[in-house]
């Protein structure tokens, strides 16, 4: 049988065992920290130009609490397909103690049409770290992302032939106002602009006021927009007037136009003059003709007349 003195050596050999034990436990414990840098609150929203280049970064944290140094690799998984190319380490290394940040950057893609990704729809992005130990996986952290595109409002009339009228006429024009941006828009006000016309003038504006104009050519939208009147007054000159067609964006509050030229010919008024030789013209529109040749004509006869009674007596 140990006696106590035997017990208590034995004892004691344990007590100076556990730190060892403890230690060693700790160096694979959840002693490091994935958190993200990059505000993310509700949804990041990358950055967008008007040709449709795309940027964006999203940053994180690894914070290591140990003495010794932490290994991971990097993995991210998006929810759905993105318009996007995500660039990144694959990997990284954080000595122990040490708060280290990396960076994943955001292109776009140009072999996909950007424009056809609806800035409604959220892309969630799940970024794992995972410790490597030995090449082994022995702990991981994650974090998700909403990421969005923004509006893009690109609200344009679209181009019009040029136009002829005559003077004391008038015509109808069709004008359409396509969306080439991502997301609705509508018209806040539409004008017209007519130079070196002042008999020329335009009705029918106020039919585009808040007209709603869907992404032209997704989702078989098309151009909308209707008939302006052209109404040119009689005294119209010969002259080629240069129109411009403007609208406002209720997206983006910018103001678009297109330019078309618009040709007016004076109509020629011909007058029919009824007067003429030897008559004169009445009100009426009826000629009277004078002539003497009739009292030519009876003195004769007459003459005539006296001879032969003449002659007879004799």
């Amino acid at each position: 049988m140990i006696n106590t003195k035997g017990r208590t050596i034995i004892a004691i050999f344990i007590l100076m065992l556990m730190p060892i034990t403890i230690n060693t436990s700790a160096q694979f414990s959840q002693s490091w920290e994935l958190g993200w840098v990059t505000d993310v609150d509700g949804n990041y929203e990358v950055e967008m130009e008007a040709d449709w280049d795309i940027s964006g970064e999203l940053v994180i944290f690894i914070e290591n609490s140990r003495q010794s140094e932490l290994n991971v690799n990097f993995d991210l998984e998006w929810d759905s397909d993105i318009p996007f190319i995500v660039d990144g380490p694959e990997t990284g290394t954080v000595a122990g103690g040490e708060n280290l940040s990396f960076t994943f950057t955001l292109t776009d893609n140009s072999a996909l049409d950007i424009r056809s990704f609806s800035p409604s729809d959220t892309y969630v992005l799940t970024l794992t770290a995972e410790e490597v130990v030995s090449d082994q996986t022995v702990s991981s952290q994650d974090l998700d992302a909403g990421v969005k595109l923004p509006k893009n409002f690109n609200l344009q009339p679209d181009s019009v032939e040029d136009q002829s009228m005559y003077s004391n006429t008038w015509i109808e024009v069709e004008v359409l106002v396509s969306n080439w941006g991502n997301y609705r828009d509508a018209v806040t006000s539409a004008d017209i602009e007519i130079r070196s016309c002042p008999n020329l003038k335009a009705e029918g504006l106020e039919q585009f006021d808040n007209l709603v104009v869907e992404p032209t050519d997704l989702d078989n939208n098309v151009a909308k927009g209707f008939n302006v009147k052209f109404v040119a007054s009689a005294s119209h000159p010969d002259r080629t007037c240069e129109v411009t067609f403007s609208v406002i964006s209720e997206g983006d509050e910018r103001v678009r136009s297109t330019t078309f030229d618009l040709k007016v010919s004076a109509v020629e008024v011909v007058v029919d003059d009824q007067s003429s030789d030897g008559g004169s013209s009445s009100g009426d529109g009826l000629s009277e003709n004078t002539s003497n040749l009739a009292w030519f004509g009876l003195y004769e006869l007459l003459f005539i007349i006296l001879f032969a009674t003449y002659a007879s007596k004799r």
